[in-house]
C-alpha cells in the first residue's frame, strides 16, 4: 500500500482526505490541532509554523524508516476583507503557514520521498486573479504558485499545484466579506483529482477547480 503525508488533515479538506484516502492510501497526517479528529495519533502533532519543530519530525520518520509515494501540502490560513482591516500579526500568520512552511518542511521531507513520488500543493484560484478583499493571502499563493512552478522544473514534473475557487469550511471563519456560494469548490472535486494524479491519469503540472 502507498504511503502519503498529508498537512492539516485535523479539519476541514485535510481532514475529508485523510478519510477518504484511507482505503487505498496509507495516510500519516500532521496537524498541530489532532484533538479534533480522530483519524490523528498524538505523535503525528506538529505545528507548521514552528519550523524548530521539522528536525525532531524528521528524526522520526528516519526512526521509523519512512518513504512517502506522496504529499499533499494542504495546510493554510485565510482571512478576507480590505487590506486596512487586519493587523500585522494576522498577515505574519498567513505568510507563515501558506508560503513559508511549506518551503521549508518540503525540504526537509526531501530525503524521505522515494523516486517518484509526487508532491501536490493545495493553492487557489486566487493566485492567477487580482481579486479585491485578499491582498495578502493573494500574494501568499501568488508566491506558492510560482515555487510549486520553478521546483517542477527542478524535479522534472513530480510536482502538482490544485488551484480551488473557496472551500466550505470554517477556513474563512475570521474574514469580514461574505463568501458566494457559486464560487465554491466541492471537497469532491478536489479528492478526485488528487485520486488522477496518483493513478498518473493527470499529469498536468497546473489543475483548476
Amino acid at each position: 500500500m502507498k504511503h502519503i503525508l498529508i498537512t492539516g488533515n485535523s479539519k476541514g479538506l485535510g481532514k475529508y482526505m485523510t478519510e477518504k484516502l484511507g482505503d487505498d492510501f496509507q495516510v500519516f497526517g500532521v496537524a498541530r490541532s489532532f484533538r479534533k479528529t480522530r483519524t490523528l495519533e498524538q505523535e503525528n502533532y506538529l505545528d507548521l509554523t514552528d519550523f524548530e519543530q521539522f528536525d525532531d519530525f524528521c528524526e522520526k520518520l528516519a526512526e521509523k524508516n519512512m518513504l512517502f509515494d506522496g504529499i499533499i501540502l494542504n495546510a493554510g490560513k485565510g482571512v478576507f476583507g480590505k487590506f486596512c482591516e487586519n493587523n500585522a500579526k494576522i498577515y505574519e500568520e498567513i505568510l507563515q503557514l501558506n508560503l513559508v512552511s511549506p518551503i521549508i518542511f518540503l525540504q526537509k521531507l526531501l530525503p524521505f520521498l522515494k523516486e517518484d513520488a509526487k508532491i501536490i500543493f493545495i493553492g487557489s484560484i486566487i493566485s492567477k486573479k487580482f481579486l479585491p478583499n485578499g491582498a495578502v493571502y493573494g500574494a501568499s499563493k501568488f508566491g506558492l504558485r510560482g515555487f510549486a512552478g520553478i521546483l517542477n522544473k527542478e524535479l522534472k514534473n513530480k510536482v502538482h499545484i490544485i488551484n480551488p475557487r473557496i472551500l466550505q469550511t470554517d477556513f474563512h471563519t475570521d474574514s469580514t466579506v461574505e463568501i458566494p456560494k457559486n464560487q465554491i469548490t466541492s471537497f469532491e472535486d478536489i479528492l478526485q483529482v488528487v485520486h488522477d494524479i496518483f493513478s498518473k491519469t493527470e499529469q498536468r503540472f497546473e489543475i483548476d477547480l
